[in-house]
């Protein structure tokens, strides 16, 4: 019979059941669907187990043996997509889409660290964001809250670096808990410090918006906060690049589309930002990479956040906490000019002619210059110059607060700039400079002391370059008895500040011993006259025990708001020490006050070690 006439072969119904060529195609197919499932659920164990959501302990159902489903080839279904993946290991593993695995791992611990993101930037909003207000509030919890920095990188660096400085000032005092953020590693600065970094891309023609410079800048700050001073740097060089790549000195280049908070944080990062470049010039003595005359963005408008998003505002208001904030920016332009006043006065070199010396001059005396400064500083509202003022349930009057302290300490680090750009002040003028600043400082209370942080602390290096320099030239009794009260009382102000903070401990010890070692030296130089003229009565002998040995000056005499004593008052204080030959000149050992003897505070951002604060003082 011809096979053309045979019915189609069919698969027997009987108990041996013989698989046709379809049904093998079938099973054949069933059967990679199920090793692609098996290999597709251990991948999706291996990862949950990455990312922390599984535990690997011993009561753990991947240490026991495999269900029998497993074990005899039934295995399920693959499991379905989540409805919100926000650490993206889903794709990365599961759909195989290009994923950067080492963004998958930091998402992964942020999304873990979610009830920790929230303590650091409320710690943030409380004693960083009233002196670096880079975040528009509301916003910022809002994002936070829907979990924004979990899927848009730029704004997860911000956010990283944010926790980051915030834990760093919280673990160094700022809010007066220095155990509340080192319980555990993964709470520490430094875990938060290394996931921002890693969000910012490498490439950085790649890292556009606002998030990754504002990143960059907070992460500049904490690095002075560590005191790692070539990490600032870094961080600094970052954000100009960025800045530069973006065109972000000029707010006509900026986005059209931006809304009206994005518009407000551009203008307070940028200026911030301006700030610490200048900040950081003067400080460290590094090239200025910001110039006022080539900005063209208008100064953060003088309104709280929550009056932001109503559309209609003022953009100036002097009883705003950002008036301070503004003016702080006043008082920064007018070093930006200083710092350059003081670099014109270095020794001109022979290799090249002095174009400033022909094209710049500089007509108006510093004392001239900071009498308008402080003329400008009167008319400020009476909230902004009182910073003797305590935080309250008001966070604005606190936000006042903050900022009339944050003003008192750039004020005086303007007048110690003006100071230096003459070479020609006295001892008597380079003690009035000091002990003015140190008044100041003593009378701000500790807590926005402790919120300004380290970057006070070299605010007080610019105070001993002052002093480091009188000890180095001639000294007679009564100038050498002032010094070192003004001595003593910045080691008094350090003790205040350095209980928490990791940069500079033990500066304030380290500078008593200098002032003892600097006792020994009077005490043997006054025994050595005894001896050589027996007949002088030893009324030396019996002060010295009391001037200097254990002398604190909290704050120094004489001293009231920020006051120098009268001449009278200056006369009665030298009368009461009882010293003979106050006014014969002597010189110490260079052994003693060298460059390398002071242990100022800026000698102790460790590791570094490398900045240096001349700031134009002559010794």
């Amino acid at each position: 019979m011809s096979n053309t006439n045979k019915r189609p072969r069919s698969c027997s119904a009987s108990p041996r059941r013989v698989i046709c060529a379809t049904g093998e195609a079938f099973a054949a197919a069933r059967a990679r669907r199920t090793r692609s499932n098996a290999r597709t659920a251990m991948i999706s164990q291996s990862t949950a187990l990455t990312t922390g959501l599984l535990s690997a302990d011993a009561s753990s159902p991947l240490r026991r043996a495999p269900p029998l489903h497993c074990r005899y080839g039934i295995y399920p279904r693959a499991a379905k997509v989540p409805s919100k993946d926000y650490t993206g290991a889903y794709d990365n593993i599961r759909e195989g889409q290009d994923e950067d695995s080492l963004e998958v791992a930091w998402r992964s611990f942020a999304f873990a660290s979610l009830s920790t993101i929230d303590e650091y930037l409320t710690i943030y909003m409380d004693v960083v964001y009233p002196i670096n207000p880079l975040f528009h509030g509301p916003t910022l919890w809002e994002r936070v809250r829907n979990r924004q920095h979990l899927t848009h990188r730029d704004f997860f660096a911000s956010v990283m670096a944010a926790c980051a400085l915030a834990a760093a000032r919280a673990r160094d005092g700022a809010t007066g808990d220095t155990q509340r953020v080192a319980d555990r590693p993964e709470r520490t600065s430094e875990i938060f410090f290394a996931a921002a970094a890693d969000a910012v891309s490498k490439d950085l023609s790649k890292a556009r918006g606002l998030g990754y410079m504002r990143a960059c800048g907070l992460l500049a700050i904490t690095a002075i906060q560590y005191g790692q001073i070539n990490t600032m740097h870094q961080y600094m060089g970052m954000y100009h690049t960025l800045a530069a790549l973006q065109q972000f000195h000029d707010e006509r280049k900026w986005p059209s589309d931006i809304t009206v908070v994005e518009l407000e944080e551009r203008r307070r990062t940028f200026w911030t930002m301006y700030s610490l470049d200048i900040y950081c010039s003067v400080v460290f003595d590094s090239v200025m990479k910001s110039q006022e005359n080539h900005s063209n963005v208008r100064y953060p408008s003088e309104i709280n956040d929550e009056d932001l998003l109503s559309g209609t505002f003022p953009t100036t208001n002097e009883d705003n906490w950002l008036r301070g904030f503004n003016f702080t920016t006043d008082l920064y332009r007018i070093l930006e000019h200083s710092i350059k006043r003081v670099r014109r006065t270095k020794p001109v070199r022979d290799d090249r002619i002095s174009i400033t010396r022909l094209l710049i001059a500089d007509n108006i005396p510093e004392a001239q210059v900071m009498d308008s400064v402080v003329s400008l500083f009167y008319q400020l509202p009476p909230a902004l110059k009182d910073y003797s003022l305590r935080q309250g349930s008001d966070k604005y009057q606190s936000y006042m607060g903050f900022q009339a302290a944050n003003i008192q300490a750039t004020l005086q680090l303007v007048r110690m700039t003006l100071f230096s750009t003459s070479p020609t002040h006295d001892v008597n003028h380079k003690c009035d400079v000091a002990q003015h600043a140190l008044s100041v400082f003593h009378d701000i209370l500790p807590e926005y002391l402790r919120a300004i942080s380290t970057p006070l602390v070299y605010h007080l290096g610019g105070i001993g370059s002052i002093l480091a320099s009188v000890m180095e030239g001639l000294l007679c009794e009564i100038s050498y008895q002032r010094v070192r009260r003004l001595l003593v009382s910045m080691a008094d102000l350090l003790d205040g500040l350095e209980s928490g903070l990791q940069p500079t401990a033990g500066a304030s010890r380290n500078l008593r011993k200098q002032i003892d070692r600097i006792d020994r030296y009077m005490e043997d130089q006054q025994r050595l006259m005894r001896s050589v003229q027996p007949g002088q009565p030893p009324m030396q002998a019996q002060t010295l025990a009391s001037p200097y040995r254990g002398y604190a000056v909290p704050p120094p005499e004489g001293m009231v708001n920020g006051a120098l004593p009268s001449s009278d008052q200056q006369a009665q204080i030298m009368d009461n020490m009882n010293l003979e030959a106050q006014y014969d000149e002597f010189q110490l050992p260079q052994d003693l006050v060298h460059d390398g003897a002071w242990p100022w505070p800026f000698g102790f951002a460790a590791p570094d070690h490398q900045m240096t604060m001349e700031m134009g003082f002559q010794r």
